[in-house]
């Protein structure tokens, strides 16, 4: 299948992007499709968001050709003036659009002549609930969202939650909605959190995360500081706005030799620090999906999560995970609930995450996602 790729959420070099849309893109290629991409960015949206703005020309990376395409307000733009003059819709099958901007931006792309033919696909993330719900958004974007859902061949939802709010906000979209799970690489999967044991006299609890207001960090601390009669650490991973604030937080707290901030890390590094790790907990505030939390189950981690957000309904509480509301009393009592867990309970958690991940595989995320649009 040859794919348009539309949206904003793809990185650019070493850019501070998620990269699970990446991912999706580098496993068609992988099996046999071609893919290239338009990242649409309105400047206004990207200093807004703390991004810096990439200069505007194409690039190829990861054998995946990028037209970067920058404007100036998402009211106003002419997309075509910006594409190379042989650039046509005809080299591809289906456009897919993820996030709003990659919404807007291919509704330019289907008024074009030569779009008769093509087919759409357009995303649900919670950015597309919120365009649909708040009104400081709607009131300019609802209704040009609403039109390339109704546009769409398909629409995929980015996890099950997604998919139940987008048809009860959009009753025109039952039929047509498909979730879009992300996946792990195999060797991942794999490892099988390489079996490590929990020993509830030395607890490290990690999270991995920009650190902004809606992720709830300072919940997370502010649990941790009523704590102090369990053997506890906590790892923060990432940057952000927040950061002063949670370090004076810790400090306040008394608790800034129990909570260690190490900053942005690669992947990788990640990836080291979660499988020294045994909790992991991030009950932020309208979160897609996170690919963070399936990273964790497969280093071997408990993981709590918020209920009723995007990762719900892959994680069940007290199944694979633990789900709560992002509330203080609750975050510590589920803390606690997990160190005092006899060892058997914990180890059928961590069992059950298994088998959660491993119909969660990358190749078969992709490979679902392509057979939807089929």
């Amino acid at each position: 299948m040859r794919i348009l790729f539309v949206t904003d959420l793809y990185p650019i070099g070493d850019e501070k992007i998620a990269k699970a849309l990446f991912y999706f893109v580098q496993e068609w290629q992988k099996q046999g499709h071609f893919v290239e991409v338009i990242r649409s960015n309105f400047i206004f949206n990207t200093l807004i968001r703390g991004r810096k703005i990439i200069k505007e020309k194409e690039y190829f990376e990861n054998n995946t050709k990028i037209y970067n395409l920058n404007f100036h307000t998402p009211f106003w733009f002419n997309v075509n003036n910006k594409l190379p003059k042989d650039f046509s819709l005809k080299n591809y099958d289906v456009i897919i659009s993820h996030m709003p901007s990659g919404a807007l931006m291919a509704q330019k792309l289907l008024k074009r002549e030569d779009a008769a033919n093509i087919k759409y696909v357009c995303s649900v993330h919670n950015s597309d609930i919120t365009v649909m719900k708040d009104i400081k958004y709607s009131l300019f974007f609802g209704q040009r969202l609403k039109k390339a859902y109704q546009r769409a061949d398909k629409i995929s939802a980015r996890s099950p939650i997604l998919k139940e709010k987008i048809e009860k906000i959009l009753p025109f979209t039952k039929g047509k909605t498909f979730t879009a799970y992300s996946g792990l690489d195999d060797d991942l999967i794999n490892n099988k959190g390489d079996n490590k044991s929990f020993n509830p006299n030395d607890v490290t609890i990690t999270t991995a995360c920009s650190l902004i207001k809606r992720k709830n960090i300072d919940i997370l601390i502010k649990a941790m500081a009523e704590l102090k009669e369990y053997n506890i650490k906590l790892k923060i991973i990432g940057e952000g706005k927040e950061e002063k604030h949670l370090k004076k937080l810790a400090d306040k707290l008394k608790i800034n030799d129990k909570v260690l901030f190490l900053g942005r890390l690669s992947r990788i590094k990640v990836l080291e620090e979660l499988k020294k790790s045994d909790i992991f907990a991030l009950i932020s505030n309208n979160e897609t999906f996170g690919l963070v939390y399936l990273e964790a189950l497969s280093t071997g981690n408990i993981v709590i999560a918020k209920k009723g957000d995007g990762i719900d309904g892959i994680l069940k509480d007290k199944e694979n995970s633990f789900l709560i509301n992002p509330d203080k009393k609750e975050l510590k009592e589920c803390i606690k609930n997990i160190i005092l867990m006899p060892n058997k309970e914990i180890a059928l958690i961590k069992s059950n995450a298994q088998k959660t991940l491993e119909g969660l595989k990358l190749s078969d995320s992709a490979e679902h996602y392509i057979k939807n649009i089929l």
